[in-house]
């Protein structure tokens, strides 16, 4: 009896170490999935910041306009915002790894060949290959992740990603000046060489393939017809010359109109699409994409206006600008992941209304600044600035993806980005219209289009106070 006790004792304890070590595995394996995958997210916001700082150095290399080299910038985001939602989908068909390995290496040898670019044409078009590659990875990376993890860490893993994000844009621009005054601004571009090759192989030996997807028929017109609406739309709301072409803007609606009626006609048929315009219906869904796109174009027009006041008003220096610009980003590193933890047990709406309430006081404090304002205050605004960014995107991230079925996960990815992309196209090109309505004065545009920002934060107060809570898990047919 006692043998026999003992047996079950040992057989017992010898069960509880297994489980134990199959845990610890899991969660180291978990940790290095969510490494490699923040590697990504450092890698592109690197790139995205370092070609802000070196955008005017590539003018006076290539003896160009100011025009012209702004496309270095406007043909990247024009594409990736057109290729996003084709490569969520591709994700659910050929599998999410393959479509974010093959963005990797897409990305790093179109990095290679912007630093080979002889003339800025040559270089615009090889920055549009590299969008394609960032529309890759950037569509499916999230899906990876919430599939890598349980649905009650979504929003801290979430958030853990978004502090990669902003430690790649706290080093990009003190990174890129460096490469360029060492050596030349083709390094800035060389750099993601070596960080792509060292994510591509981390990926095949850490992320697991998740299967090869599904066999099913990809709508190539509803692509075409989505992409041409996007970059038609991005292109009237930026402009050109100062001029905004409203013919653009009403054939990208126009257009965007046929894309959705055509995929609501396919998906009551049962048939493939390309994005599932039902998500939309999803009240946690629809509201959770509205404010995020508030809060990007929020973010924009602190992001693409304060530099114009603090060196053509204030007089600082591009170094100091950039230093007390830095000091917003390294709150949002903080911020980000603590507000993905709230948001397992709060929800969006209390963090959502949060952020945009930061936004609304921080953009009407700074309609009120002047030509004699003091560095702590426009600081402790940009630091607000900076915890508002850092409230809304995790807990809207996670909401987004958590309310979308999974089998459209990659589409769902892929919209979040897009919302993201939307938004910063929408506060570049609003700010920049809004500075340039009082040409006599830059503080006086400056003063005039914070006071519209604030404007636009109230409409994602109003957004925030709708949104609701989303279960930790979804019930299995919501998952189907």
């Amino acid at each position: 009896m006692n043998r026999w006790s003992g047996t079950k004792r040992i057989t017992s304890v010898s069960r509880e170490v297994s489980e134990s070590v199959m845990t610890m595995d899991k969660q180291w394996a978990r940790s290095a999935i969510l490494l490699v995958i923040g590697l990504g997210s450092f890698m592109g916001a690197v790139d995205s910041a370092i070609t802000t700082i070196i955008v005017p150095v590539i003018q006076k290399d290539f003896s160009t306009s100011v025009l012209a080299v702004q496309w270095v910038t406007l043909a990247f985001l024009v594409t990736v915002s057109g290729f996003l939602p084709v490569f969520g989908r591709l994700g659910d068909l050929w599998g999410h790894r393959t479509v974010y390995l093959s963005g990797v290496l897409v990305f790093t040898l179109s990095s290679f060949l912007c630093g080979l670019a002889p003339t800025v044409v040559w270089l615009i078009s090889f920055r549009v290959f590299q969008a394609v590659g960032s529309a890759m990875v950037g569509s499916v990376a999230p899906t990876l992740l919430t599939m890598s993890f349980p649905p009650e860490n979504r929003g801290r893993v979430l958030g853990l990603q978004l502090t990669m994000t902003y430690l790649g844009l706290i080093a990009g621009p003190s990174l890129g000046g460096f490469l360029t005054q060492l050596w030349h601004w083709r390094a800035a571009f060389w750099i993601n060489v070596p960080i792509g090759m060292v994510l591509f192989l981390a990926t095949l030996c850490v992320v697991p393939s998740g299967g090869k997807g599904r066999r099913e028929r990809f709508d190539f017109v509803g692509a075409v017809l989505l992409f041409t609406a996007v970059a038609a739309g991005l292109l009237g709301i930026t402009g050109s010359g100062g001029k905004t072409p409203a013919g653009l803007i009403l054939l990208g609606m126009l257009l965007g109109f046929f894309f959705a009626r055509r995929e609501l006609r396919l998906e009551s048929r049962g048939e493939p699409v390309l994005v599932r315009m039902s998500l939309f219906r999803n009240r946690i869904f629809s509201l959770s994409a509205g404010v995020s796109l508030v809060g990007y174009t929020c973010e924009f027009f602190v992001t693409f206006l304060v530099p114009f006041y603090l060196m053509q008003v204030l007089g600082l220096s591009g170094g100091a600008a950039g230093l007390l610009l830095t000091v917003k980003s390294i709150v949002m590193v903080f911020v980000a992941p603590l507000s993905g933890n709230l948001s397992d047990r709060l929800g969006p709406r209390p963090l959502s209304l949060a952020g945009m309430g930061c936004y609304a006081v921080s953009l009407i404090f700074q309609a009120q600044l002047t030509g004699h304002s003091g560095m702590i205050w426009v600081a402790s605004l940009l630091i607000l600035s900076g915890i508002a960014v850092g409230l809304f995107v995790s807990p809207n991230n996670s909401a987004m993806l958590g309310a979308a079925p999974q089998s459209a996960q990659g589409v769902a990815s892929a919209v979040l980005a897009l919302v993201r992309n939307l938004g910063m196209a929408f506060g570049i090109a609003f700010s920049g219209a809004l500075l340039a309505f009082r040409p006599a004065s830059v503080l006086d545009g400056f003063r005039f289009a914070m006071f519209f920002g604030t404007i636009i934060a109230a409409v994602g107060i109003v957004l925030s106070a709708f949104q609701k809570r989303l279960p930790a898990v979804l019930p299995a047919e919501r998952r189907s």
